[in-house]
């Protein structure tokens, strides 16, 4: 061996040997969090007051609870003065709410809490400032106020303002007006009170300290003022967050979206974390519903919307807070249900978040009382124990109707007393979830693989970490049922792997090569699995994006648009369409965009004998609308296809549908399933697809062909990639001659549009409804040769097998990728010791 071979070998060694690194504390510690949200006044008292509100001693009182439930961070509503019970408009934050108690007892707390290692989080308000505090006073109605441009006044005369009025529970009225971010010295003054309770006693030391913040309603830029009113990311947010790095380089903050609809990803420049909103309601509505297509579509959607620039950030998984209707009533009040929505949550691929009350089943939706005490029935005291009493809060007595209709009632079953140590009750399967969880390092920290289940009531999908991979399934349905598990997208060890459950460390049957198609399992109503498993999932393909990069170089090129589009520049165009025969299926990439209002994608495949050269879809079922209208489409002779995909889109969900084509009779219409557009996600869920077909869209191409020019038809990197399996086209193996391919975009009345590839040439004045191809000069089809492989193990193309081609190698170790692309030099799918003996083979050569 020479010494260039020896020190290759000894390279690859490493590096395949290599334990993984530890991680910093701090921000990289969020995977691995368990947080835990309560209200201060509702929690728990500790002094027994005359109306028994939670306090700063009730929470030190709390910590046993929340240690032994498996709590490793709190974070609580705000703490600072304020006559509100909630504590939002609030006063200045460099103080504490006597009502709670004094700032010696809330740091007694901070110190006992860090004693068990669990972390503190306070949510700060810092958009705006109470009607008590000097600045307002001051500057209300004086414009010769030195803090007349500290705040959002309207007018010239300060009398007009940002803000808001309202009576509280107890009939005290709360005034709130909006600082003037953009003048310094009021950014400075919250930003001041904000990093003194990281460093209370300001020793340079902030163990003492909070561990962070809980952002309320933050914008991205506020919708109203001069400049938001400096409300926003990059005036105030930034700066801030950078000033609190200054005082604890490990502080974090997580921030509520203003709305709702957002996955908040537009906040992550400058907080570590937003709440997973839209998944929140998703998750409810799919576990109501007993169906999990909402669960994968928002799962998909919520992973894809993390950016990518900013790899440290996450989103904090919630399904239960106090501005909406507690979790239970929403579900029907089943405690059942509630371990479903439990598992799903301890489950996600985010840190989740548990609302005070949704442990232990607790009642309470939003109410119409005439003041803020409209929400006291979700944020009603908790219930430590079966009777009320101390310590149970007592503070919404000051509100008659919120006191005289409550929802929670003496030895209803929904307290700590009644749950604690029982078998099976809500509480004890929050105990063994959080446990699982922070045991399992694939459930905290793994990578989300959905799974094909063989009924919509099933959530299924793997957690895979490099120590660990994990396989959930959640049973949606009340009853019973059984169902099958496509695991064919994962690589067996010899012999199979026996599922172990995390939960009571019981087995399943083995999962083996004669039944990883349609693993059997059945689940109890409501009922879910969290199982150890040795399965390493094959990496996935199918994701729309670098859509040039999955195939073997330009020979996998079969199409360039000729022809501008007349759908709008990037919302509906074809401009490129590449295809290859791989080892078990055909792939398919098509570069461009597709509305998501119904327009469709139509894919022609001829791969088998047979097949229709004039369609017949005379009474296929719509929905889709289109499709059912390509009935007497002529296309060119020679190209007979036997199946056709129709791929479309309405408001970020992909739908597709097969229309198998007998060479006699009417296409048979089949429902393939869907995913969420820009997932980054193959996978359908929903319909029938036991042969594994992966069809997903990225629809974020800015490049490409516009109405007026097709000169940058390459320049177009995602659009649509899918693998056909060879049993979907109902071929036993490879092709015996090559197929042929067309595609088009087909509107919703039936027309096929000029957006054809191959493409017309120029014609941009669209066929029309069920059009005569044979019409058309050219051949309106492709013809998928095979792409001859390279042998030459030269991965950077450099014409020369050297270190550089070495460390391609070692970057993509024990990864799959496209058979035969990239460093699977010997075409195998998988980047290992085959592949360097390859190159150790032929090293120094020239190629």
């Amino acid at each position: 061996m020479t010494p260039a071979l020896r020190a290759a070998t000894a390279a690859i060694t490493l590096a395949a040997l290599a334990a993984p690194s530890t991680h910093a504390t701090g921000p990289a510690d969020m995977p691995d969090e368990v947080y835990y949200h309560f209200m201060p006044i509702s929690w728990r008292d500790g002094n027994n007051d005359q109306y028994r509100f939670g306090d700063f001693q009730g929470m030190t009182d709390s910590l046993d609870y929340l240690e032994d439930l498996g709590i490793t961070a709190v974070w609580m509503n705000p703490i600072f003065p304020s006559p509100a019970y909630h504590g939002y408009q609030h006063g200045r934050a460099d103080q504490v709410n006597t009502r709670h108690g004094t700032e010696a007892e809330f740091l007694a707390f901070v110190n006992a809490a860090h004693a068990r290692g669990i972390k503190v989080y306070v949510d700060i308000v810092v958009y705006g400032i109470s009607h008590d505090s000097p600045w307002f006073q001051s500057a209300y109605s004086n414009p010769a106020s030195p803090y007349d441009s500290w705040l959002a006044f309207q007018n010239g005369s300060n009398t007009s303002y940002l803000g808001s009025t309202y009576n509280s529970w107890n009939g005290a009225n709360v005034g709130f007006i909006h600082w003037n971010l953009n003048t310094a010295a009021a950014a400075s003054l919250v930003t001041g009170w904000s990093t003194r309770w990281l460093d209370p006693n300001n020793d340079g030391n902030p163990a003492d300290g909070i561990d962070g913040y809980r952002l309320d309603h933050v914008w991205e830029q506020y919708g109203s003022g001069p400049n938001g009113w400096g409300y926003n990311i990059d005036d105030f947010w930034i700066p801030w967050k950078q000033a609190l790095r200054a005082v604890n380089p490990d502080c974090v903050t997580f921030a509520e979206q203003a709305d709702w609809g957002s996955h908040g990803a537009e906040l992550l420049p400058a907080h570590d974390a937003a709440f997973t909103k839209p998944l929140e309601f998703a998750a409810r509505d799919a576990i109501n519903a007993r169906s999990a297509t909402g669960l994968y579509n928002q799962v998909a959607l919520t992973l894809a919307s993390l950016p990518s620039n900013l790899p440290d950030r996450t989103y904090l998984a919630t399904l239960g807070n106090h501005d909406v209707d507690r979790l239970t009533p929403t579900l029907g009040g089943s405690m059942s249900r509630a371990k479903v929505a439990a598992a799903v949550l301890m489950t996600l691929p985010f840190p989740p978040v548990i609302y005070a009350g949704d442990e232990i089943g607790m009642l309470g939706t939003k109410q119409n009382y005439g003041s803020d005490a409209n929400d006291i029935p979700m944020r009603e005291p908790f219930k430590w124990n079966a009777v009320a009493g101390p310590p149970m809060t007592n503070y919404q007595i000051l509100n008659g109707p919120a006191s005289s209709n409550m929802f929670s009632q003496n030895n209803d079953g929904r307290s700590v007393e009644e749950q604690q140590g029982i078998p099976g009750s809500l509480l004890e399967t929050y105990r063994d979830l959080i446990d699982a969880r922070r045991q399992s390092p694939a459930l905290r920290r793994g990578d989300y693989i959905p799974v094909e289940a063989s009924r919509t009531s099933t959530w299924t999908f793997l957690r895979h970490h490099a120590q660990q991979t994990v396989l959930v399934v959640v049973n949606l349905d009340d009853v019973s049922r059984s169902m099958t598990l496509n695991l064919t997208d994962t690589l067996l060890p010899p012999g199979g792997t026996i599922p172990i459950n995390l939960i009571d460390g019981t087995t399943l049957p083995a999962i083996t090569e004669a039944n990883q198609a349609a693993y059997p399992l059945t689940l109890p109503g409501s009922g879910f699995r969290i199982l150890e498993v040795s399965l390493q999932p094959i990496a996935r393909q199918i994701d729309g994006r670098d859509i040039a990069d999955g195939f073997s170089g330009p020979g996998a090129s079969r199409a360039l648009q000729d022809t501008p589009t007349t759908l709008g520049d990037n919302v509906t165009e074809l401009d490129q369409l590449f295809a290859e025969v791989m080892a078990d299926d055909l792939r398919l990439g098509i570069t461009g965009n597709l509305a998501t209002d119904g327009t469709g994608i139509a894919i022609l495949v001829d791969a088998a004998p047979g097949g229709q050269n004039i369609l017949n879809t005379s009474g296929v079922p719509v929905p889709p609308a289109g499709p059912d209208q390509l009935d007497g489409l002529r296309l060119d002779a020679g190209f007979a296809p036997d199946i056709l995909y129709f791929v479309n889109a309405y408001s970020g969900v992909v739908f597709v549908d097969s229309y198998l084509l007998p060479t006699s009779g009417p296409a048979i219409k089949t429902y393939r399933g869907q995913v969420p557009v820009n997932s980054g996600s193959g996978v359908l869920t929903g319909g029938s697809n036991t042969t594994g077909l992966e069809i997903a869209i990225d629809n974020t191409n800015l490049a490409g062909i516009t109405a007026s020019s097709v000169v940058n038809a390459a320049s177009a990197a995602t659009g649509l990639e899918a693998r056909l399996p060879f049993a979907d086209l109902g071929l036993s193996g490879a092709p015996a001659s090559p197929p042929r391919i067309a595609c088009f975009a087909l509107l919703t009345n039936g027309t096929v549009t000029s957006q054809h590839l191959p493409g017309l040439a120029g014609q941009t004045t669209h066929p029309g409804t069920a059009p005569d191809f044979t019409t058309i000069p050219g051949d309106q089809y492709v013809t998928v040769t095979p792409v001859e492989p390279d042998d030459c193990p030269d991965i950077d193309g450099s014409g020369t097998v050297d270190f550089e081609d070495l460390n391609l190698l070692l970057a993509a170790w024990s990864t799959t990728v496209p058979p035969g692309t990239g460093p699977d030099v010997t075409g195998d799918g998988l980047v290992d010791f085959d592949d360097l003996n390859a190159i150790l083979a032929a090293w120094g050569e020239a190629c």
